[in-house]
């Protein structure tokens, strides 16, 4: 279940986990993806160098695996456009990504409501777009056992992350309001012990999902209140919001607040408008 970053140290920490409980990879039949984001994704090609293993992964991540060279481009040209969007400075502040070419063989992609075996339990596949566009969550109705990915975690609120819209598609995703949904969906599942991407494993994910949808309320009032001395971009609310953000940090800030922004237009608290190529917002009174 996931793989963690890619490099050495990565994969020889976790080999290292392994020999602690007397495993390797050749123990393993398959490795399952919770989503496509480098920290959980990062370390198949190490893994499929010494095994040879299929991998699956939500379907929306075949794009992004089979589309070489010109998805990356694609990808980046998308963060250059949303960085000048929000009024930030593409050159200063979004991450360099280097191309690598991947080729891990056997990958099956999963759809929601499919049904994936794993260490003789039938766990069912819950699409939960939102922290990013290939999330999933396996979980097993007849124990509550849930493998959450980065769906929720207890130590932190999830960040949901802007991404660029399908190939063939001209809008972005609105991804606070798809992690939203995603939370109510499973906040009316019976689960039980959740063990998560980070952290430790944890109950009672009905007062955990509350608390996160409150917080995402104050994030709003916030906003508001940044709002009333005028007009705003993105990156202008963002240094308000989250003023310890700086340099290539400052997309996980600017993702934040444009999840937030598109929540409260769809609740006609706000108005988006350019000017030239930055997106500006005021106060619907």
């Amino acid at each position: 279940m996931d793989t963690g970053n890619p490099g050495p140290s990565s994969i020889n920490e976790l080999k290292s986990q392994l020999d602690l409980h007397k495993l390797s990879f050749k123990d393993f039949d398959s490795i399952v993806l919770t989503h496509l984001h480098t920290d959980h994704s990062g370390g198949v090609s190490e893994i499929l160098k010494e095994v040879d293993l299929p991998v699956y992964v939500h379907e929306n991540a075949e794009w992004t695996i089979t589309g070489g060279i010109n998805e990356f481009k694609r990808t980046n040209e998308f963060f250059y456009s949303f960085m000048e969007e929000c009024g930030a400075d593409p050159r200063e502040h979004m991450a360099i990504r280097t191309y690598r070419e991947e080729n891990w063989g056997n990958v099956s992609y999963i759809r929601d409501k499919d049904t994936l075996p794993m260490a003789g339990i039938s766990f069912e596949v819950l699409y939960v777009p939102g922290h990013s566009q290939t999330d999933i969550v396996l979980w097993d109705p007849k124990t509550g056992i849930t493998f959450g990915g980065d769906l929720l975690i207890a130590d932190f609120s999830v960040n949901p992350f802007v991404e660029p819209p399908p190939p063939g598609m001209e809008n972005r995703p609105k991804s606070l309001l798809q992690y939203r949904h995603s939370l109510e969906r499973v906040k009316n599942l019976p689960l039980g012990t959740i063990y998560p991407g980070h952290g430790e494993p944890f109950m009672n994910h009905i007062e955990l999902i509350e608390r996160r949808l409150a917080e995402q309320e104050n994030r709003c009032f916030n906003i508001q209140e940044c709002l009333l001395s005028g007009e705003k971009n993105v990156y202008e609310l963002c240094g308000m919001v989250y003023p310890r953000l700086h340099g290539r940090m400052i997309f996980l800030g600017l993702s934040q607040i444009q999840g937030h922004l598109d929540l409260m237009e769809t609740r006609n608290m706000v108005e988006g408008y350019n000017k030239g190529p930055v997106r500006y917002y005021k106060l619907v009174l």
